[in-house]
Parts: C-alpha cells; structure tokens; sequence
C-alpha cells in the first residue's frame, strides 16, 4: 500500500510538470495523461491533481475489433498522449482524441449537449468540423436501423451520429443489403460528407462501401474488370447515358409508377407503362419497397437533374422505332381491341392489341350510360373495344372513343340480316364472298359497303321513279318525244339522289358537329384554355373535383347567363364534392357563395347571414369573419363593418390580427376613439403580442392618422425595450417619410448614444450615414464619420 501511495504521489507529481495548473489550454493541443478508470465507453485520465480528461470508445480506433477489446487497450495506469478536442474551464475537464485534429479550433467550452434526434447531430459545431473531415476513415456503433430504405444512423462521437444511405452499404447492389448488420454493432465508414442545415444542425453523410476506403472485398476483381454491370454504383448523373443498364431499389409506389434509388443523391422515375411488359395487377405487392430492380435509362436531364428508366426489356431505340411503326399503321376511324391499362377519373387508358401503343379514351367518349364514376365501372385489365379518333404523331398521342360503337353493332346485325334473306333469295352471301376474295381487307370490306349504299340509292331512284304518275299521250307523242322523257326521266334520277343525299347529311350533321365540339373542347382544355360551355365546365370538373377556382369560375359563368338558381347549385354541389380535408378549397366556395348572395339574395343581408350561420360549422371561425369582414369593406356597407369588428374583437380578444383590423378601420373612416381602442387591446392580449401591435399601430398612425400619436407610442415602446434596433429603425423610416429633418436627426442622436453591441451600433451609424448622404451635406456627413470612429476608439479601449 505504501509502495502503492508512493507511486501516485510520484506520478502527481510528473503530470504536474506535464500538464500547469494555470496553463492555457487550446483546441488541437497534444497533453499527456494516465488512465485510472475504465468505464463502458469512456477512459478517464488524470492530467494532473485537479484536471481530468476522457477518451471516448469511438475516438480510439477505427476497425471494428479494436473498438470491441477497448478495455483490454486501456488498462488502469497506461499512459495516453492525445489531442485537446474540447476544454471545460468550470468542471476542469478535457475531451481528447488520439489523432490530430483537422483544423486549428479556438479554446472551446463544451455543455452537455442533448440526444441526438434522427440525423441532426447537436454536438458543438466546431468540435465536429475539427474532429471529422471529408474523407476520414471512423469507427462507429450502429444505433438505430431506419425503416424502408432509410439506410442506418451511426454514432461516431458522444454527441455526433452519421446516417449511412442505403444504396451505401454494400459495394455492390445485394437485394437485401440490411442483412448482416444489427443495432449495437461496431463498424467502420468514411466520412462522405458534413453538411450544415438551416436550423444549425449538422449531417453527416457516411460510407460503408469498401472499395472507396482502398480495401476492397472479395468482389473487387468483378468490380473492376465489369466497369459497365449494373451492380455498379453511379454517383454522378454526367455518368448517366440513355440506354445505359442500371439497377436500383425501390423508393415509394403510386398510382403513376415509382422512384428507385439509385445512390445517395439520385432518384430514378419509372411510369407505369414502363414497369413491366403485361399488366400489373398489385403495384405494391410486385414493387415493394426496398426491392432491388434493373432497368435501362430513357432520358436524363442534367439541369433539372430527372432521369426516367424503363424496366422493359426493348431498348428505348428500338421501342420508338416500332412505336412509330405501329402509329403509322393507324387509321382515323379504325375499330381496335385492346386492354384497359388504367382508369382514370378523366378516362381509360387503353393498351391497343398487337402494338406496343396505349391510347386515352376520354371520359367524354364514352358511351352516355357509363358516364360517371368510371373508376367503379371499368376495371384494368377488362378487354374493350374503341374506335380511333385522332393521331398526333408528333406528340405520340392517341384519341380514342367507346360511342355509338353499340349502334354500329346494330347497324351490322341489321345488315347480316339482310344478306341472310339476300342469300335464301339466291344471292351471294358474306361467306361466299370471303372465299372468292381471300385478300380482302378493311379497306375491300368499306368498298363492298360503298356498293351495298350504290344498290340502296338505285332502289330509292326505283320508288322514286314508281310514285311519278304515267303521262296520258298517243304513241306518236310518245315516239317524238323520246329522247325528252328520257332527259326527264334522268332528271328524276338525279333529284331523287339528291334528296337522298340531303337527308344522309342532315342526319350525320349533329354527330359530326357534336364530334367536333367535343374535340375542340379538348383541344382547348389542352391548351389551357378556359371552357366556354356548360358541357366543358362539367368536363373539367369531373377531373379536377378538389380545384375551387374551377368551381367559381363556373358559378361565374353561370351568372353570366342570367342563371343565378344553377349557380346557386353548383355552389352547394361544390361543397358537397370538395374533400373534407381541403379546408381552404371549401373555404374559398364559402366566400364565393358570400358574394354570391351578397348580389342577388332576397334580401342580401338576410341571405349572407344564412349562408354565414352554416359556414361556421365547416370553416375556421376566424378565417370566415376575416372573409365576411373583407366583402363588406369591398362594398362599403361600412354599417356592417362595424357591428362584425365589434363581434370579432369580443369573439377573438386574443388575436392580434383582429384589434388591428379595428384600429385600421377607424383610422380610415377619421373616427374617433383609436386609443381606448389601443387601451383595450393591450389588457387583452398576451403580453408577447404587445411589440407586434404598437408597432403596427403607430405606423398606421403615422400613415392615416395623427403622426404626434404615434411617435408616442413608439416612445412608450422604446421606453421598455430601449435595445431593440428594430423598433428604432421602423420609428427612424415613419419620420423620415414625413421628412422633418431637424426630428430625424436628433432621433438619430438618441440612437446612437445607446449603449448597444458592436453589431447593432454598426446598424445605426450605417443609416445614419446613408440619411445624411440623401439629403448631400458633406460637413454632416464627415460628422457622422467622426463620432462613428469615436464610438470604436471607446469600445476598443
């Protein structure tokens, strides 16, 4: 025992000589110590009798097996020599790290610091950017595992955590790079990146990828030698082509496709006509999240920085090229078959059989007993028949239509009907003629149509010729007038086919117009363009149900037609439709529906007030009374801005919006009683809220009203709270705008004889002096210069 007391009085005495108690200590400085206690994750070392430092388990070593035989390194009595991270003056304390510091920090005194939440790390700023640097190779402890494709957090320091991304994990893309790694687990990564955020916290970025610490695994050889293999990571989108295999974990699913990772800072989209070859039944069932995909890129876009990727097994080439092959093969008019791929609120998108094209059939094309909620009347997959109504080769675009594809149906019973009795008459039947004529194709099968009308038309010349009563003349009249009947006869013939022609046209006519306008209705709404009918307002609507303005501009429309009853209605559909959730889409149909019967209502009062009253169960009450309040300001029923301020400042005595609002009004109408007004606002509003509301008020009174009124209330402010610059610099910008110089100036006098920081001296003096150079005074201006130097000669000394 005596030998042992010995040597610790002998080693008191060394640390000591090695470490003064009044020595200055700094960041980055190298000191020498002694453990005397292990504990879990620290060592604790004495420096000297009254300062003791600690070595954090993470701050020792960076390879794994190291980090778990800590206690086996750090044996009571060893002797450390280590770098000063940090220094606590009042618990005389030390934070060390082995290796040298990155950067040069001033003297540091470090708080406890709180626990780190998701990726933020809220240890000290400087201890973190002197400690870790770009490129540093850490040890670590896995402390959480993050959901999905989250990746995992890693603490490196007692305070500091680092989030390594999940494509960065392996070296090369495994479908489940999560296996292998559990929470507690000690690991080594390279520092990616530190970013700092907004809020002034700090992310940092980590690596567990072999390869870019220079030791790479046992894939290394397949690494290198397949520089093109999908498994390899792209880090940088200039390394993107289009074409390009690469490969991907899935991000998130929806309706329209999915993102896949791709590295750290890359996302990837793939449509939904891009995610596979057939049909997809379960988009999340077969696209969960986290799954490993191999894709080929469509197009990348290095300013926007978009990259699109096809899971499709034809290249993006060859899949254009037999994309304008198949579109050149279509033909307006032509009946297709194919697959409904998906169901839109707006349409059907429809695979078309045997190419490798997808065409919309509009809402609006459909026929007129499923128009509705298509979602519940058509399912994907389900096999249709459409007609073609357009193709836009340039654009790629394909307008298809499901009306009367059922008359035609009928048309073609009726017509197989026909030949049925043409063929027990002895005529040729349909059978017959497709033996005769094995090539016959769509366009052999539209001229035997053409003839089939041509014997029609004959038949109609033959009625038309029997209806005509027989001439009463002698057989000589008739042998002289010959080639006359003829000439008449012919002109029969001719009059019937016209007649005939007249009413096929004024029969196709409507369609054709209603084609047309349907159309032209689209063709705006691609444009952007507004709609001009009741028909096109329902139409966009039915796509966009959520959009108010879409609402009221149809409401306006109706107005437009004298129709107030059908605005009325749409209003009330519009709320009704509108999602619960949108609360400002049904607030601005409320307001609409203010103004609305504001107008036209019998009587306007008692009508808004009406509509009002069922508001309030809806919307936000103070929204709604800002709302109301701004309508009657707009139509000056200044009597009813009174009575609702007068509700509103009882309703909601704690907004300060609202004492404003009031203040605001009875300046503009040169009322009196602004400062009862004032009196009562500040015994009801929270003391917080005082700053907000003189402020605002003296400006208002500076603005409309009396300007002595409010220089007092910014001297009432600045009474007590004198060290608020910017309060002085609002109250400095009123008097300048009135521009009484001898006021500003000495306004500024006082400002500057404050007792202020630096920073916010500098602020004043600095507006000080651009005032005196507005106004071009060369001697004011030197004066201003002078009593600024004054001010920092006495602060420096």
């Amino acid at each position: 025992m005596d030998l042992k007391s010995n040597s610790n009085a002998d080693s008191c005495m060394i640390e000591d000589k090695l470490m003064p108690e009044e020595y200055e200590i700094s960041s980055g400085q190298r000191v020498n110590g002694y453990v005397y206690k292990v504990d879990g994750e620290w060592a604790s070392l004495t420096m000297s009798r009254r300062l003791k430092a600690k070595l954090f388990v993470l701050d020792s070593a960076c390879e794994p097996s190291e980090l778990q035989e800590f206690q086996k390194r750090f044996y009571v009595g060893k002797a450390v020599t280590g770098h000063v991270l940090n220094y606590n003056k009042e618990k005389a304390s030390l934070r060390l790290v082995l290796h040298p510091l990155c950067a040069a920090s001033q003297t540091l005194v470090d708080g406890e610091a709180p626990n780190m939440a998701d990726v933020q790390s809220n240890a000290p700023v400087d201890s973190i950017t002197a400690h870790f640097q770009k490129g540093d190779i850490v040890g670590g402890r896995i402390s959480k595992i993050l959901p999905g494709v989250g990746g995992l957090l890693v603490q490196i320091g007692p305070h500091i955590h680092g989030r390594v991304h999940f494509t960065e994990l392996q070296d090369l893309l495994v479908p489940d790079p999560l296996s292998g790694y559990q929470e507690g687990q000690f690991v080594k990564s390279k520092v990616l990146e530190i970013s700092h955020s907004v809020k002034g916290t700090i992310h940092i970025d980590l690596s567990f990828r072999l390869s870019l610490n220079g030791m790479l695994g046992q894939n290394s050889a397949e690494l290198s030698n397949n520089q093109d293999a999908p498994s390899k990571h792209v880090d940088k989108i200039e390394d993107l082509q289009p074409g390009m295999f690469v490969q991907g974990y899935v991000k998130n699913v929806s309706s329209k496709g999915c993102f896949i990772l791709l590295s750290r800072k890359l996302d990837a989209k793939i449509l939904l006509s891009n995610l596979s070859e057939g049909f997809v039944d379960d988009l999340e069932k077969e696209f969960p999240i986290g799954k490993l995909v191999t894709g080929r890129v469509l197009s990348v876009e290095l300013l926007s920085k978009r990259i699109e990727v096809t899971l499709k097994k034809l290249s993006a080439s060859s899949a254009s090229k037999s994309e304008i092959s198949d579109l050149s093969r279509l033909r307006v008019g032509e009946i297709i078959s194919g697959r409904i791929k998906r169901v839109e609120s707006y349409g059907l998108f429809i695979a078309i059989d045997h190419t490798n094209l997808v065409g919309l059939c509009h809402m609006s094309q459909l026929p007129d007993n499923h128009i509705g909620n298509i979602e519940l009347k058509y399912r994907a997959g389900e096999k249709v028949t459409a007609k073609i109504l357009k193709v836009d080769e340039e654009r790629r675009r394909i307008s298809l239509g499901m009306k009367d594809l059922d008359v035609q149906d009928d048309m073609h019973s009726s017509k197989e009907e026909s030949d049925e009795e043409m063929s027990e008459n002895g005529s040729m039947d349909d059978t017959n003629a497709l033996k005769m004529f094995p090539e016959s194709s769509l366009l052999g099968i539209q001229n035997m149509d053409v003839e089939c009308e041509n014997e029609h038309s004959i038949l109609a010349q033959a009625e038309s010729r029997a209806s005509i009563p027989p001439l009463e003349v002698t057989l000589d009249d008739t042998e002289h007038s010959q080639p006359n009947d003829c000439v008449g006869r012919n002109r029969h013939i001719d009059e019937a086919d016209t007649i005939v022609k007249k009413k096929k046209q004024e029969k196709q006519k409507p369609k054709k117009l209603s084609e047309h306008e349907i159309s032209a209705a689209e063709e705006r709404r691609l444009e952007e363009d507004e709609p001009r009918t009741a028909d096109e307002f329902e139409m966009v609507i039915r796509s966009s149900p959520n959009n108010s303005f879409l609402w009221i501009e149809y409401m306006r429309f109706m107005l437009s037609l004298a129709d107030i009853e059908k605005a009325r209605s749409i209003a009330e559909r519009a709320l009704s439709t509108i999602n619960i959730r949108e609360e400002n889409e049904k607030l601005n149909i409320w307001v609409a529906y203010f103004n609305l019967e504001n107008e036209y209502g019998n009587p306007p009062e008692e009508a808004v007030k009406k509509v009002f009253q069922r508001a309030l169960q809806y919307c936000d009450p103070k929204k709604l009374h800002l709302a109301l309040l701004k309508m009657y300001k707009k139509t000056n029923q200044n009597k009813l801005v009174d009575e609702l301020l007068d509700k509103m400042i009882k309703k909601f005595k704690h907004s300060c919006k609202v004492w404003l609002k009031r203040v605001k009004w009875l300046l503009k109408q040169k009322q009196d009683g602004v400062q009862s007004v004032v009196q009562r606002a500040l015994l009801s509003l929270p003391r917080h809220k005082h700053i907000k509301f003189v402020s605002q008020t003296a400006i208002r009174e500076f603005k409309c009203g009396v300007a002595d009124r409010g220089r007092t209330l910014f001297e009432e402010i600045l009474r007590e709270y004198p060290k608020r610059t910017d309060l002085w610099s609002v109250y400095l910008d009123q008097e300048i705008k009135l521009g009484d110089v001898d006021v500003i100036r000495a306004l500024f006098e006082r400002a500057i004889s404050l007792s202020l920081p630096p920073k916010k001296m500098k602020f004043l003096f600095k507006k000080y002096l651009e005032y005196e150079k507005s106004l071009g005074d060369e001697k004011l201006i030197e004066s201003v210069k002078q009593k600024a130097m004054e001010y920092v000669q006495n602060t420096l000394a």
